[in-house]
Protein backbone atom coordinates (compact mmCIF):
# COMPACT_ATOMS: atom_id res chain seq x y z
CA UNK A 1 0.00 0.00 0.00
CA UNK A 2 3.06 2.64 0.38
CA UNK A 3 4.76 1.40 -2.96
CA UNK A 4 5.35 5.04 -3.56
CA UNK A 5 7.64 7.84 -2.86
CA UNK A 6 6.62 10.95 -0.87
CA UNK A 7 3.48 10.98 1.99
CA UNK A 8 0.65 9.14 1.55
CA UNK A 9 -2.73 10.60 0.78
CA UNK A 10 -5.24 11.00 3.40
CA UNK A 11 -7.18 8.79 0.77
CA UNK A 12 -5.23 6.21 0.62
CA UNK A 13 -4.73 5.82 4.67
CA UNK A 14 -8.58 5.47 5.19
CA UNK A 15 -9.40 2.88 1.89
CA UNK A 16 -6.65 1.10 3.37
CA UNK A 17 -7.94 1.48 7.30
CA UNK A 18 -11.21 0.47 5.96
CA UNK A 19 -9.63 -3.20 4.61
CA UNK A 20 -7.13 -3.62 7.42
CA UNK A 21 -9.29 -2.94 10.84
CA UNK A 22 -12.00 -5.86 10.00
CA UNK A 23 -9.32 -8.11 8.76
CA UNK A 24 -7.85 -7.30 12.31
CA UNK A 25 -10.94 -8.21 14.31
CA UNK A 26 -10.74 -11.43 13.47
CA UNK A 27 -7.73 -11.89 14.58
CA UNK A 28 -7.71 -9.78 17.72
CA UNK A 29 -3.88 -9.48 17.99
CA UNK A 30 -1.68 -9.68 15.78
CA UNK A 31 2.09 -8.47 15.64
CA UNK A 32 3.12 -5.73 14.13
CA UNK A 33 5.94 -7.05 11.79
CA UNK A 34 3.58 -9.83 9.97
CA UNK A 35 0.45 -7.34 10.16
CA UNK A 36 2.78 -4.69 8.10
CA UNK A 37 4.33 -7.57 5.74
CA UNK A 38 0.60 -8.61 4.91
CA UNK A 39 -0.33 -5.31 3.58
CA UNK A 40 2.88 -4.04 1.97
CA UNK A 41 3.27 -1.12 4.84
CA UNK A 42 6.45 -0.23 6.36
CA UNK A 43 5.75 -0.83 10.23
CA UNK A 44 6.02 2.92 11.07
CA UNK A 45 3.53 3.24 8.28
CA UNK A 46 1.15 0.89 9.75
CA UNK A 47 1.51 2.33 13.65
CA UNK A 48 0.52 5.72 12.31
CA UNK A 49 -2.05 4.34 10.65
CA UNK A 50 -3.37 2.45 13.53
CA UNK A 51 -3.11 5.72 15.96
CA UNK A 52 -5.17 7.67 13.56
CA UNK A 53 -7.76 4.93 13.59
CA UNK A 54 -7.43 4.70 17.47
CA UNK A 55 -8.56 8.46 17.01
CA UNK A 56 -11.76 7.92 15.14
CA UNK A 57 -15.08 7.70 16.36
CA UNK A 58 -18.44 8.93 16.98
CA UNK A 59 -20.23 12.10 19.24
CA UNK A 60 -19.54 12.52 21.98
CA UNK A 61 -16.36 10.86 21.00
CA UNK A 62 -16.00 9.62 24.46
CA UNK A 63 -14.14 6.22 25.16
CA UNK A 64 -16.56 4.11 24.59
CA UNK A 65 -17.13 5.29 21.08
CA UNK A 66 -13.93 5.24 19.81
CA UNK A 67 -12.48 3.13 18.27
CA UNK A 68 -10.63 0.30 20.25
CA UNK A 69 -7.80 -0.62 18.51
CA UNK A 70 -4.18 -0.25 20.40
CA UNK A 71 -0.29 -1.30 20.35
CA UNK A 72 0.57 -3.48 22.84
CA UNK A 73 4.36 -3.88 22.61
CA UNK A 74 5.39 -5.45 19.37
CA UNK A 75 1.46 -6.03 18.72
CA UNK A 76 -1.89 -4.50 17.60
CA UNK A 77 -5.33 -5.08 19.95
CA UNK A 78 -8.19 -4.65 18.57
CA UNK A 79 -11.47 -5.33 21.00
CA UNK A 80 -15.08 -5.81 20.45
CA UNK A 81 -16.44 -2.58 18.05
CA UNK A 82 -19.99 -1.90 16.73
CA UNK A 83 -18.28 0.25 14.00
CA UNK A 84 -17.04 -2.73 12.58
CA UNK A 85 -18.82 -5.24 13.18
CA UNK A 86 -20.11 -5.81 9.86
CA UNK A 87 -18.06 -8.51 7.29
CA UNK A 88 -17.41 -7.07 3.88
CA UNK A 89 -19.13 -9.41 1.93
CA UNK A 90 -22.65 -8.20 0.47
CA UNK A 91 -25.91 -9.87 1.99
CA UNK A 92 -27.92 -11.47 -1.39
CA UNK A 93 -30.06 -8.42 -1.03
CA UNK A 94 -27.79 -5.89 -0.90
CA UNK A 95 -25.99 -7.51 -4.05
CA UNK A 96 -29.26 -7.86 -6.26
CA UNK A 97 -29.98 -3.76 -4.91
CA UNK A 98 -26.54 -3.18 -6.40
CA UNK A 99 -27.13 -4.79 -9.35
CA UNK A 100 -30.46 -3.13 -10.41
CA UNK A 101 -28.86 0.52 -9.81
CA UNK A 102 -26.23 -1.06 -12.22
CA UNK A 103 -28.13 -2.37 -15.10
CA UNK A 104 -30.57 1.07 -14.79
CA UNK A 105 -27.46 3.38 -15.11
CA UNK A 106 -26.68 1.25 -18.12
CA UNK A 107 -29.68 2.80 -19.85
CA UNK A 108 -29.04 6.12 -19.32
CA UNK A 109 -28.16 7.91 -22.40
CA UNK A 110 -24.35 8.98 -22.50
CA UNK A 111 -23.48 6.39 -19.00
CA UNK A 112 -20.13 4.58 -20.07
CA UNK A 113 -19.00 2.09 -17.45
CA UNK A 114 -15.73 2.65 -16.28
CA UNK A 115 -13.12 -0.70 -15.48
CA UNK A 116 -14.02 -0.89 -11.70
CA UNK A 117 -17.49 -1.30 -12.75
CA UNK A 118 -17.35 -4.04 -14.99
CA UNK A 119 -14.96 -5.65 -12.78
CA UNK A 120 -17.43 -5.30 -9.54
CA UNK A 121 -20.25 -6.31 -11.81
CA UNK A 122 -18.86 -9.39 -12.98
CA UNK A 123 -18.43 -10.50 -9.34
CA UNK A 124 -21.21 -9.77 -8.46
CA UNK A 125 -23.08 -12.18 -11.39
CA UNK A 126 -20.80 -15.23 -10.43
CA UNK A 127 -23.22 -15.12 -6.95
CA UNK A 128 -26.64 -13.90 -8.46
CA UNK A 129 -26.04 -15.55 -12.08
CA UNK A 130 -26.31 -13.84 -15.46
CA UNK A 131 -29.40 -12.69 -16.81
CA UNK A 132 -31.43 -12.07 -12.59
CA UNK A 133 -31.61 -8.62 -13.01
CA UNK A 134 -33.20 -7.16 -16.08
CA UNK A 135 -34.27 -3.57 -15.42
CA UNK A 136 -36.50 -1.48 -18.52
CA UNK A 137 -36.71 2.04 -17.77
CA UNK A 138 -38.69 4.53 -20.03
CA UNK A 139 -37.23 5.54 -23.20
CA UNK A 140 -39.73 8.27 -24.95
CA UNK A 141 -38.98 8.20 -28.88
CA UNK A 142 -37.23 11.42 -28.93
CA UNK A 143 -34.34 10.89 -25.88
CA UNK A 144 -31.73 10.11 -28.06
CA UNK A 145 -32.15 13.33 -30.11
CA UNK A 146 -32.56 15.38 -27.24
CA UNK A 147 -29.84 14.21 -25.41
CA UNK A 148 -27.60 14.70 -28.82
CA UNK A 149 -28.68 18.09 -28.66
CA UNK A 150 -27.49 18.97 -25.39
CA UNK A 151 -23.84 18.39 -26.40
CA UNK A 152 -24.06 19.69 -29.93
CA UNK A 153 -26.04 22.24 -28.33
CA UNK A 154 -28.31 22.37 -31.51
CA UNK A 155 -31.72 24.50 -31.82
CA UNK A 156 -34.48 21.71 -31.67
CA UNK A 157 -38.25 22.85 -33.23
CA UNK A 158 -40.41 20.64 -31.03
CA UNK A 159 -44.34 20.19 -31.32
CA UNK A 160 -44.64 19.97 -27.41
CA UNK A 161 -48.59 18.74 -25.82
CA UNK A 162 -48.91 20.50 -22.52
CA UNK A 163 -51.92 18.60 -20.90
CA UNK A 164 -52.81 21.41 -18.52
CA UNK A 165 -54.69 23.06 -21.75
CA UNK A 166 -54.99 20.00 -23.06
CA UNK A 167 -53.09 21.67 -26.46
CA UNK A 168 -49.99 21.35 -28.71
CA UNK A 169 -47.60 24.15 -29.66
CA UNK A 170 -44.38 25.12 -31.73
CA UNK A 171 -41.35 26.09 -30.36
CA UNK A 172 -37.73 26.34 -30.76
CA UNK A 173 -35.64 25.01 -27.39
CA UNK A 174 -31.73 25.00 -26.88
CA UNK A 175 -31.32 22.10 -25.17
CA UNK A 176 -28.83 22.51 -21.87
CA UNK A 177 -29.40 19.29 -20.07
CA UNK A 178 -31.31 16.02 -19.88
CA UNK A 179 -32.20 14.59 -16.50
CA UNK A 180 -34.61 12.04 -15.24
CA UNK A 181 -36.94 12.49 -12.23
CA UNK A 182 -40.15 10.05 -10.44
CA UNK A 183 -40.06 8.03 -13.98
CA UNK A 184 -40.03 10.31 -16.50
CA UNK A 185 -37.35 12.14 -18.72
CA UNK A 186 -37.28 16.08 -19.22
CA UNK A 187 -35.07 18.37 -20.46
CA UNK A 188 -33.71 21.90 -19.38
CA UNK A 189 -33.85 24.36 -22.31
CA UNK A 190 -33.92 27.61 -23.37
CA UNK A 191 -37.41 28.34 -25.14
CA UNK A 192 -37.47 30.91 -27.80
CA UNK A 193 -41.57 31.50 -27.15
CA UNK A 194 -40.96 33.02 -23.92
CA UNK A 195 -37.54 34.04 -23.60
CA UNK A 196 -37.37 31.81 -20.78
CA UNK A 197 -35.06 28.41 -19.37
CA UNK A 198 -38.31 25.65 -19.26
CA UNK A 199 -38.32 22.33 -18.12
CA UNK A 200 -40.12 20.13 -20.91
CA UNK A 201 -41.35 15.94 -20.53
CA UNK A 202 -39.23 14.18 -23.62
CA UNK A 203 -43.16 11.95 -23.82
CA UNK A 204 -45.02 14.97 -24.57
CA UNK A 205 -42.85 16.16 -27.82
CA UNK A 206 -44.75 15.23 -30.56
CA UNK A 207 -42.24 15.87 -32.94
CA UNK A 208 -38.55 17.06 -32.90
CA UNK A 209 -36.66 18.58 -35.94
CA UNK A 210 -33.28 20.01 -35.90
CA UNK A 211 -32.65 23.33 -37.43
CA UNK A 212 -28.77 23.55 -38.28
CA UNK A 213 -28.55 26.27 -36.28
CA UNK A 214 -26.31 26.09 -32.97
CA UNK A 215 -25.97 27.55 -29.84
CA UNK A 216 -22.80 29.05 -27.98
CA UNK A 217 -22.08 26.12 -24.70
CA UNK A 218 -22.20 26.83 -21.37
CA UNK A 219 -21.63 24.90 -18.35
CA UNK A 220 -24.88 23.55 -16.37
CA UNK A 221 -25.26 22.06 -13.46
CA UNK A 222 -28.25 19.42 -13.92
CA UNK A 223 -30.64 20.00 -10.81
CA UNK A 224 -34.08 18.63 -10.42
CA UNK A 225 -36.72 21.19 -9.98
CA UNK A 226 -38.82 21.74 -7.13
CA UNK A 227 -42.45 21.42 -9.60
CA UNK A 228 -44.90 24.00 -8.80
CA UNK A 229 -43.24 24.72 -5.40
CA UNK A 230 -42.94 28.33 -6.05
CA UNK A 231 -45.67 28.82 -8.09
CA UNK A 232 -47.86 32.39 -7.20
CA UNK A 233 -50.15 32.26 -9.91
CA UNK A 234 -51.93 29.04 -10.02
CA UNK A 235 -54.44 27.90 -7.63
CA UNK A 236 -53.37 26.28 -4.10
CA UNK A 237 -55.95 23.19 -3.48
CA UNK A 238 -56.27 20.89 -0.53
CA UNK A 239 -57.41 17.11 -0.97
CA UNK A 240 -58.56 14.49 1.59
CA UNK A 241 -57.04 11.36 0.12
CA UNK A 242 -57.96 8.46 0.62
CA UNK A 243 -55.25 5.57 0.86
CA UNK A 244 -55.81 3.83 -2.33
CA UNK A 245 -55.13 7.07 -3.98
CA UNK A 246 -51.37 7.75 -2.10
CA UNK A 247 -50.30 7.38 -5.62
CA UNK A 248 -51.32 11.17 -6.32
CA UNK A 249 -48.65 11.70 -3.60
CA UNK A 250 -45.96 9.82 -4.79
CA UNK A 251 -46.65 11.56 -8.48
CA UNK A 252 -46.87 15.04 -8.09
CA UNK A 253 -45.18 17.48 -5.78
CA UNK A 254 -46.91 18.41 -2.77
CA UNK A 255 -47.00 21.92 -0.76
CA UNK A 256 -47.86 19.62 2.63
CA UNK A 257 -48.73 15.87 3.38
CA UNK A 258 -50.35 15.02 6.42
CA UNK A 259 -51.50 11.40 7.29
CA UNK A 260 -53.85 10.61 9.72
CA UNK A 261 -54.63 8.12 12.57
CA UNK A 262 -56.87 6.33 10.50
CA UNK A 263 -54.53 6.68 7.22
CA UNK A 264 -56.56 9.71 5.18
CA UNK A 265 -54.14 11.86 4.09
CA UNK A 266 -54.36 15.48 3.42
CA UNK A 267 -52.19 17.30 0.59
CA UNK A 268 -52.24 20.79 -0.39
CA UNK A 269 -50.36 21.36 -3.87
CA UNK A 270 -50.27 23.64 -6.96
CA UNK A 271 -53.53 23.19 -9.24
CA UNK A 272 -51.25 23.67 -12.76
CA UNK A 273 -54.78 24.35 -14.37
CA UNK A 274 -58.67 23.62 -13.94
CA UNK A 275 -58.04 20.95 -16.31
CA UNK A 276 -55.54 19.16 -15.22
CA UNK A 277 -57.06 18.76 -11.80
CA UNK A 278 -60.42 17.77 -13.37
CA UNK A 279 -58.62 14.97 -14.80
CA UNK A 280 -56.86 14.51 -11.89
CA UNK A 281 -60.16 14.00 -9.47
CA UNK A 282 -62.07 11.77 -12.28
CA UNK A 283 -58.55 9.79 -11.77
CA UNK A 284 -59.02 9.45 -8.21
CA UNK A 285 -62.28 9.19 -7.86
CA UNK A 286 -64.24 9.01 -4.63
CA UNK A 287 -61.50 7.98 -3.23
CA UNK A 288 -60.57 11.74 -3.69
CA UNK A 289 -62.41 15.28 -1.63
CA UNK A 290 -61.45 18.62 -2.38
CA UNK A 291 -61.34 20.66 0.92
CA UNK A 292 -60.57 24.13 -0.97
CA UNK A 293 -60.98 25.91 -2.41
CA UNK A 294 -64.95 26.04 -2.47
CA UNK A 295 -65.25 26.90 -6.02
CA UNK A 296 -63.24 23.15 -7.11
CA UNK A 297 -65.38 21.34 -4.26
CA UNK A 298 -67.78 19.74 -6.95
CA UNK A 299 -65.60 19.95 -10.16
CA UNK A 300 -65.40 16.17 -10.19
CA UNK A 301 -69.06 16.04 -10.12
CA UNK A 302 -69.23 18.97 -13.09
CA UNK A 303 -66.67 17.04 -14.71
CA UNK A 304 -68.59 13.80 -14.99
CA UNK A 305 -71.43 15.39 -16.06
CA UNK A 306 -70.20 17.40 -18.78
CA UNK A 307 -68.11 14.24 -19.76
CA UNK A 308 -71.97 12.44 -19.57
CA UNK A 309 -73.44 14.93 -21.49
CA UNK A 310 -71.13 14.30 -24.40
CA UNK A 311 -71.23 10.94 -24.82
CA UNK A 312 -75.81 11.67 -24.64
CA UNK A 313 -75.49 13.88 -26.90
CA UNK A 314 -73.27 11.73 -29.38
CA UNK A 315 -75.53 8.81 -28.70
CA UNK A 316 -79.00 11.18 -29.67
CA UNK A 317 -77.31 11.97 -32.93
Amino acid sequence: MSGKRGPRSAESRVKGLLVMLPWLMKREKVRISDMAAQFSLSEQDLIDDIQLAAMCGLPPYTPLELTEVYIDGDHIVVGPNKHFERRLELTPSEAFGLSLLAAAAGDIPGFQRGKELKSALKKLRKVLGDGIVDVDLESPEFLDVVTKAASTRERLDIVYWTPGTNTESQRRITVRSVFTDKGHWYVTADDDASGETRHFRVDRMRSVTGTGLYSMHREETVEIPAWFSDTTDKPVVVLDIDPRAQWIVETYPCRSVVEGDNGMIRAELVASSEHWLSRLLLRGGDAVTVVSPPEYVDLRARTAAAILGLYENKSST
